[in-house]
């Protein structure tokens, strides 16, 4: 007598497939989710890093830009200064300072006699004949000549005459027809007497001169002068 028997597995091997099936699901699950999350990551740091580098691009941009600004409205400034600086003292050195060739220098006695004690005097006097005002000071250069206009050797001596007191070094204001004086003294006692004929005059001391008349012996060939005064200087 036969019998049908059903085969059935055992209930440890079921037990263990199942087991095994949740295992491969969850491991599938968690890879995707790690997947994921690493994609996730990896967007957000590219974006971060994107965000970053241009945030930095721009910054160091803006801060390239203000410096530059600045320096170029430093320099901007700088040059503007120095430009008005520079043409302010020209333009204050052309309108005060009388230029030679609108000065007229001559010799004038002005009404006064200067006699005396072996000494002869006379004044310088010049005179603006521009159109500005100007201003004229310190000491004229004065040299001798003699017959046809040969040079005498000359000293010239700065300071107090026998006649007057020197003002000393000071500025004066021209207008234009306005004069300034300067007392011219020399002595007559015969010693290494130089015979000149004529006196080379500049006002400022220049090369630019004139030459008046001046028949005189004087000893030495040398001259005393006071400063440029705006009115004949003269002891009372």
């Amino acid at each position: 007598m036969s019998r049908n028997r059903t085969y059935r597995k055992p209930l440890g091997v079921v037990m263990s497939h199942h087991i095994r099936n949740r295992r491969i699901r969850k491991a599938g699950v968690a890879a995707l989710i790690a997947a994921a999350s690493a994609v996730a990551l990896t967007a957000c740091g590219s974006n971060d890093s994107s965000s970053d580098a241009k945030g930095s691009s721009s910054s160091h941009a803006s801060s390239s830009a203000k410096s530059s600004q600045s320096d170029a409205s430093v320099h901007s400034q700088a040059g503007n200064q120095a430009a008005t600086l520079g043409g302010g003292t020209d333009k204050a050195r052309a309108a005060t300072e009388c230029q030679p060739g609108t000065l007229r220098a001559k010799l004038d006695t002005a009404g006064i006699s200067q006699a005396g004690m072996n000494h002869r005097g006379t004044f310088l006097r010049v005179t603006n004949t521009g159109e500005e005002t100007c201003v004229i000071s310190g000491y004229a250069g004065v040299a001798l000549e003699g017959a046809g206009h040969t040079a005498i050797e000359t000293t010239a001596r700065h300071g107090s005459t026998y006649f007057a007191t020197d003002p000393g070094s000071h500025p004066i204001t021209l207008a234009p027809g306005k004069s300034a004086w300067a007392d011219l003294v020399w002595t007559t006692t015969g010693a290494s007497t130089a015979h000149a004929k004529y006196l080379q005059i500049s006002p400022t001391g220049s090369n630019s001169h004139s030459t008046v008349p001046f028949a005189q012996d004087l000893d030495n060939g040398t001259l005393s002068l006071t400063a440029w005064s705006s009115k004949p200087p003269i002891n009372g």
